[in-house]
């Protein structure tokens, strides 16, 4: 798998158009004159491979801080071992303001700011969801770095389990290729242009690899992909 390309490590406001955080967790929040964000940045989605797949992502740990914060207002709504979950971040200017919405799912945070400035901590992970786990993102930081150390990308388990999702993955592509032979298979016999004896033979064929995929999916995260 090709790495993904960091177009760059620190981005501000300058960037705001060319930014999104639509899905992106925060995990911790700090606020002094500044207000600081721990999140899961979602650098990229990856159109699936085939048709019918989900969404795979490219996904870093980032500092997101809002600088010289004042009129905040907190309507959040969620208990305090979940993540919060960011629909979109909005900007409005205005002669006297720069007034700025972190809309979430949980509710949304107000405030005037004069900018941020958002670290991506460490390399991009590449995931099969949207956020990155707990042990791999080496727990919560408010850091401002491009550098951060995290040695468990270096634990062996963790090292294993990706290589293990990965082949899971690829077993997932070959269930929805047989997935969409056997329902252009069924619309073959549908219209008759295959007889009854060959489209039996056909049909068992793609069944028993089905069969074969499901069993070595089976209790994995993509069991039900």
């Amino acid at each position: 798998m090709e790495k993904y390309k960091l177009e760059k490590k620190i981005w501000t406001d300058a960037d705001f158009e060319k930014m999104g955080w639509h899905d992106c967790h925060i995990y911790k929040i700090k606020l002094s004159d500044k207000l600081e964000l721990d999140i899961d940045y979602i650098l990229q989605w990856n159109k699936p491979d085939i048709e019918g797949l989900p969404f795979t992502f490219w996904v870093a740990p980032a500092t997101l801080v809002f600088k010289n914060i004042k009129n905040i207002q907190f309507e959040i709504d969620t208990a305090f071992d979940k993540a919060v979950e960011i629909e979109d971040i909005e900007l409005n200017k205005s002669e006297k303001k720069i007034q700025w919405t972190i809309i979430t799912h949980q509710g949304e945070i107000e405030f005037t700011a004069d900018g941020f400035t958002q670290w991506i901590r460490q390399e991009p992970f590449f995931q099969f969801g949207q956020t990155i786990s707990f042990i791999e993102r080496f727990g919560v930081s408010l850091e401002q770095t491009t550098a951060q150390e995290n040695p468990n990308r270096l634990r062996q388990d963790i090292i294993e389990q990706h290589k293990k999702d990965l082949e899971h993955y690829e077993n997932v592509k070959k269930r929805q290729l047989k997935r969409q032979e056997k329902s252009d298979l069924e619309e073959k016999r549908e219209k008759g242009e295959i007889d009854l004896k060959d489209y039996l033979t056909k049909k068992k064929e793609i069944k028993e690899l089905l069969d074969y995929y499901d069993y070595w999916l089976k209790n994995t995260r993509f069991e039900n992909w």
